[in-house]
């Protein structure tokens, strides 16, 4: 069953209870005299959500979802891919649509949706979707029971992801930082674990098993990201049903800088250790002892997890409150249509393998 296939929500009337992260030099005061100075907010009972600390962000997500499920609301996440994957774990599964304002570094989600980059042309536009009931089924994946909408993986990408977080803290959450982090780690000592993936694929009514030994896993559910990269595999999953599947193969690390800088480039596909394809769930474990727990990074997030990882689609859509139709911004602008935003990312390819 596609996303399409399922039951509408109902539509949202009561508040709009909206989800802000603790973000490093974040002026929140500054951002609520933005969004509250757009003229149709006004017209809206808006509940604020802010957590205290950093890692609040999920417990408060659970609460503002339980919330809007209560009183018919619409539950917004303000942020980057790891605010958007708490908030619409909260809401999938207190069967409420999301709505979503832009505020990460490269924002993937909702680039590939077509949403506005600038926060309160974002407002704007979510509450005239609203208004209008304009809801978008969205296929999301899973990784045991966490829920991932840009990638999962495990490997290289949870500790690019690590140093990216360290250089974030020092010289700020740019672009430029993102890929200068990823690279320089690269060339630090790393673990040699290698990974046994077991993958199954369906054509018609006959299911495939294959089975693959790799360094790395990188599990995609964003066709812009995808594309970016260079992966055929972009339109089967914006087709839906599957999920996108990349695993490098054992090798020298001079070797892998070059397979990163191939994926940068949107030139993935050429990488003769790259193995890519499609498929509807796989299992991945340790290919030699099973430690109690491995790092799994999801979303631009990290966690640790017990093995085996288990990744499969989600048997329910996420709703998302959007304009309709879907024209996805493939060029770091504002979205269908509208002007560059003022912070918008800087122009350029965004490098799909280096962390969201």
């Amino acid at each position: 069953m596609t996303p399409s296939d399922h039951p509408h929500p109902p539509k949202s009337r009561g508040p709009i209870h909206l989800v802000v992260p603790k973000r490093p030099g974040a002026d929140l005061d500054l951002l609520r005299a933005k969004l509250e100075g757009v003229p149709a907010l006004l017209a809206h009972d808006v509940v604020w959500h802010v957590p205290d600390r950093r890692g609040d962000i999920v417990q408060l997500a659970e609460d503002a979802a339980l919330a809007a499920q209560a009183d018919g609301g619409l539950v917004v996440a303000a942020g980057g891919d790891g605010t958007i994957n708490a908030v619409a774990s909260a809401a999938l599964r207190a069967g409420v649509p999301l709505g979503v304002v832009p505020m990460g570094t490269f924002n993937y989600f909702s680039r590939e949706h077509g949403l506005a980059l600038d926060p309160e042309i974002a407002v704007q536009d979510l509450l005239q979707a609203l208004r209008a009931g304009d809801l978008r089924p969205v296929q999301v994946g899973f990784v045991n029971r966490r829920m991932f909408v840009v990638n999962a993986s495990v490997g290289l990408y949870p500790k690019l992801l690590a140093d990216r977080e360290m250089a974030s803290r020092r010289f700020g959450r740019k672009r430029w930082v993102a890929v200068a982090a990823s690279v320089w780690s690269l060339f630090r000592p790393a673990s040699s674990r290698r990974w046994r993936v077991v993958m199954k694929t369906h054509q018609g009514a006959e299911a495939r098993q294959e089975e693959h030994l790799v360094t790395t896993l990188f599990v995609g559910n964003n066709p812009l990201q995808l594309d970016r990269m260079g992966l055929p595999q972009a339109q089967m999953v914006a087709d839906g049903g599957q999920l996108a599947v990349v695993m490098l193969k054992p090798q020298g690390r001079w070797a892998i800088a070059r397979t990163v800088w191939n994926a940068a480039t949107g030139q993935l596909h050429k990488d003769n250790a790259v193995v890519s394809m499609a498929c509807a769930e796989l299992t991945v474990e340790p290919a030699s002892w099973r430690p109690p727990q491995v790092k799994l990074a999801f979303d631009g997030e990290r966690e640790w997890m017990a093995p085996p990882l288990h990744f499969h689609i989600s048997a329910r859509p996420l709703w998302l409150v959007a304009p309709s139709p879907l024209v996805r911004d493939d060029t770091h602008q504002t979205g269908h249509g509208a002007t560059p935003a003022q912070d918008a990312p800087e122009p350029g390819p965004a490098p799909g393998w280096l962390p969201t």
